[in-house]
């Protein structure tokens, strides 16, 4: 074990204290993910119903904790401290009837080859939808929405087989415009969502031609106003908010396109709270499909902001995303969502408590804190002339304090230069191929 992380008991736990890790699954527990400091008593008797013991990191040690890290953690509400004044909203958990339940039946290395054609066809789909509602050629829009639906029908099986190809595609550096960008990545992330929630293909259809075609209504924007809105100008709030009605008009002519896919156009930015837009709805009158757009596109927001600000890492988006559980998104699809894309989503950058630098290749669902990775840069932070391949729970098994080694911190995309596409495409060296990842992930 690492002489920075200490085994305690639960019961011997101080205040300032800080707990890096559990003695089971994270997503088990009402616990944030990426840790937390002791700040109560009662933070010591929530733990004691989930944990025997804990894992402290040592290093993050507080003699006192000054500021108001968390709520006490309740296990009947999950609650979290919550934003000064911002409402909170609580519904029953959605039930998916029937979920179907889908398995990895092929490679990352055969799927692969495979999403990398389907990734290039989707950005060509999407950009001439695009440029069918900013030319006002609802002929040519006709043709391109079903060219998408094509697309989407592609993406579902892709996802179906393996969605880690698709995933990992999504963290390549695209030349494309932003919103072309933004829609085609999170309509892989509600791919990923909706498989891990048992949805069928029919609504796997809908959800992915609806996250599409969501933002579509940002063509017939000015430039003026989408530079304003990246620069955070509430000057420019009210029209850029018209992008949804754009969309709408845009598709009314398509009087065969599933209600789920309107219902994600028209929704999609309403939030749990009712403090979305345009209609300010609640809840409970935002269909399924579009909470799950809305999650998704925020998420992508946050990790690949418009403006040329890095991002968060993913670690920090699904923090951010625990923080607004029952007030911009419903808890219970909050948490899903984590546990479909984990805490460290398939291609992140992450350093090592060896310092060194790694990309996520695959997850341990059991230990989701403990994923596969590829080791690039050495602790000094410069270039392996051979990447190294490491399953760190298989690494921490051994109990050795020399064999320890663990995620110590997520790196937003592009962190010291590292370009991932070549990692995750090409090859980092001349030993380097879609083999290893393969065999890195292939258990997953």
């Amino acid at each position: 074990m690492s002489s920075n992380r200490l085994k305690v008991e639960v019961n011997a736990l101080k205040e300032g204290m800080f707990v890096s890790d559990l003695d089971r699954p994270w997503h088990e527990t009402p616990f944030p993910l990426q840790g937390f400091y002791i700040r109560l008593d009662d933070d010591v008797k929530a733990l004691a119903e989930y944990c025997k013991y804990v894992y402290v990191d040592v290093q993050r040690q507080k003699s006192k904790v000054s500021k108001l890290v968390h709520a006490p953690f309740d296990k009947k509400t999950k609650s979290i401290e919550k934003k000064v004044g911002a409402h909170i909203v609580n519904l029953p958990p959605i039930v998916i009837k029937s979920p179907t339940t889908y398995t990895v039946v092929s490679s990352i290395h055969k799927e692969v080859s495979k999403a990398v054609k389907l990734h290039k066809h989707v950005y060509e789909a999407i950009n001439h939808v695009f440029l069918s509602v900013s030319g006002d050629n609802p002929a040519g829009l006709k043709e391109t929405v079903k060219e998408t639906e094509l697309i989407a029908e592609g993406m579902v099986e892709s996802v179906i087989r393996n969605p880690d190809a698709l995933v990992w595609l999504a963290k390549m550096n695209d030349q494309d415009a932003y919103s072309y960008q933004h829609s085609v990545k999170a309509s892989i992330w509600s791919l990923v969502f909706g498989r891990h929630l048992g949805l069928d293909k029919i609504q796997l259809k809908s959800l992915a031609m609806g996250v599409l075609l969501s933002h579509i209504g940002k063509a017939k924007l000015s430039q003026e106003v989408l530079d304003g809105i990246a620069a955070s100008d509430a000057r420019y709030e009210s029209a850029y908010q018209e992008y949804i009605q754009h969309s709408l008009k845009a598709l009314s002519t398509m009087g065969n396109l599933p209600r789920g896919v309107i219902q994600i156009v028209e929704y999609h930015q309403e939030r749990h709270n009712g403090t979305g837009f345009p209609k300010n709805v609640t809840g409970e009158k935002i269909p399924l499909l579009a909470k799950i757009a809305g999650l998704v596109h925020y998420y992508q927001e946050l990790i690949t902001p418009r403006n040329d600000d890095l991002g968060l890492s993913p670690l920090a988006a699904v923090s951010k995303l625990f923080e607004l559980r029952n007030i911009s998104f419903q808890q219970d699809l909050v948490e899903r969502f984590i546990e479909a894309v984990g805490v460290f989503p398939t291609g992140t950058l992450v350093e090592l408590s060896s310092n060194e630098i790694a990309i996520v290749t695959g997850h341990n669902q059991d230990r989701r804190l403990l994923p596969k990775v590829i080791i690039v840069l050495d602790e000094n932070k410069q270039k392996l002339k051979n990447v190294r391949v490491v399953d760190l729970k298989e690494k921490n098994m051994t109990g050795r304090e020399s064999d320890a080694l663990y995620i110590k911190d997520s790196l937003p995309k592009g962190a010291y230069n590292i370009d991932e596409n070549q990692y995750l495409l090409s090859g980092a060296t001349s030993k380097w191929s879609w083999r290893h990842i393969a065999s890195s992930i292939a258990s997953n």
